[in-house]
Formats: structure tokens, C-alpha cells, sequence
């Protein structure tokens, strides 16, 4: 196994997901990027940005900047824990629920397109050895944690 190799090849996927999203969306006023983020919202509303941080795998800091620019456009409020107020809790508006369903539409047509050909098995296990990586790296992020801290 090239895992040099795998590592292009995932480049090349995210970057055209990203390049389909931002094509798919040209006509409203959200970018690419922001799509992964406003499901996550819209899936688990309430969640707290750290929760989704550990949802999309990505920094806090990448959430909160998300967070500000969508909520900036209406698509998500914001209320701060009172309890804890480092702990920030996201609801999606109106305004997302709205364009949901254009949202779930172009990840489908992304996905339809990117695993065109493979039988449903072959996607059942291209899920299943994705997951098994996804969880070893975030093993390895626990690792590096504990040590750093």
C-alpha cells in the first residue's frame, strides 16, 4: 500500500467535492466550504461548536469562524451556556431548513457521481474502510492530546 498514494488520491476527492459544492451553490450566498458545516447544524441541532468540531473533524477554531459567517448570512443563531460560558450552542434558522433539501440534494449528486460504478457492497465497504481509517486517526489525535497536554 502507497499511503503516499492514498493520500493524493483523498487530496483529489475532497478538492473536487468542494469544486462541486461551490458549483452547485453558485446561485445562493453560501460557499462550498460552508455546506459540510450547515448540515452538521441542521443534523444535531443545539450542538455545541465543540461538538460539531468532533462531528466534521475539524479545529474549533475552523467552527467558530464557520459559525460567525453563517450566522452572519441567518442561516444559524447562537446562545452562549450560562453555565459555561466558553460553551457556545449553534441553532439552525429557518433559513437553513430551507435550503436543506438543496443541500442533501447536491451531497447526493456529489456521492452519485464519486462512487459511480461500484456495486452497493463495494460502497458498503468503501464506508466501512473509511470509517476503520477515520477512527484511527482520531486515536492518533487522542495520542498526540494526551502527550501535548
Amino acid at each position: 500500500m502507497d499511503i503516499s498514494l492514498l493520500s493524493q488520491q483523498m487530496n483529489l476527492i475532497l478538492s473536487v467535492m468542494g469544486s462541486e459544492y461551490a458549483r452547485s451553490l453558485r446561485d445562493t450566498d453560501l460557499r462550498g466550504s460552508q455546506l459540510p458545516y450547515l448540515l452538521a447544524v441542521c443534523r444535531s441541532p443545539g450542538a455545541s461548536q465543540e461538538t460539531l468540531a468532533g462531528l466534521l473533524g475539524v479545529d474549533k477554531s475552523n467552527v467558530a469562524r464557520q459559525m460567525t459567517e453563517l450566522e452572519s448570512l441567518g442561516y444559524v443563531s447562537r446562545r452562549r451556556d450560562e453555565s459555561d460560558r466558553r460553551r457556545i450552542f449553534v441553532e439552525p434558522t429557518d433559513r437553513a431548513f430551507e435550503i436543506l433539501p438543496t443541500l442533501v440534494e447536491v451531497v447526493t449528486d456529489c456521492q452519485r457521481e464519486l462512487t459511480r460504478g461500484m456495486s452497493a457492497e463495494e460502497k458498503e465497504l468503501l464506508c466501512e474502510l473509511t470509517d476503520r481509517m477515520a477512527h484511527n486517526a482520531a486515536r492518533l489525535i487522542a495520542q498526540h492530546k494526551a502527550y501535548d497536554d
